[in-house]
């Protein structure tokens, strides 16, 4: 039985500095946590994580805000939307 942790990081960034998401999850054995410095890489090992069967994926954003990694798809697809008003939205598969 997987045993559920969970992880909380608040990253204070100077300003100028890089911004970093944390993608954190549990296997059986440990925690692990990776930094990444987009919501693209952060949303890409993310479901990585969750293909290789670990469980607990969060990605922390960097104002400390925690989101599965379908809350977190959500939040990219409006991003990108914002991003490219004009273009027809991707249909997601159910």
């Amino acid at each position: 039985m997987r045993s559920a942790k969970i992880r909380a990081t608040l990253i204070l960034v100077p300003q100028g500095q890089p911004v970093y998401f944390e993608v954190s999850a549990t296997d059986a054995a440990r925690a692990v946590a990776f930094q990444r410095t987009s919501m693209t890489e952060a949303l890409d090992k993310a479901l990585a994580l969750v293909g290789s069967g670990l469980a607990d994926v969060i990605i922390t954003r960097p104002c400390g805000a925690r989101h599965t990694p379908s809350e977190f798809l959500a939040a990219y697809l409006s991003a990108q939307e914002l991003r490219r008003p004009g273009e027809a939205r991707p249909a997601l598969a159910a």
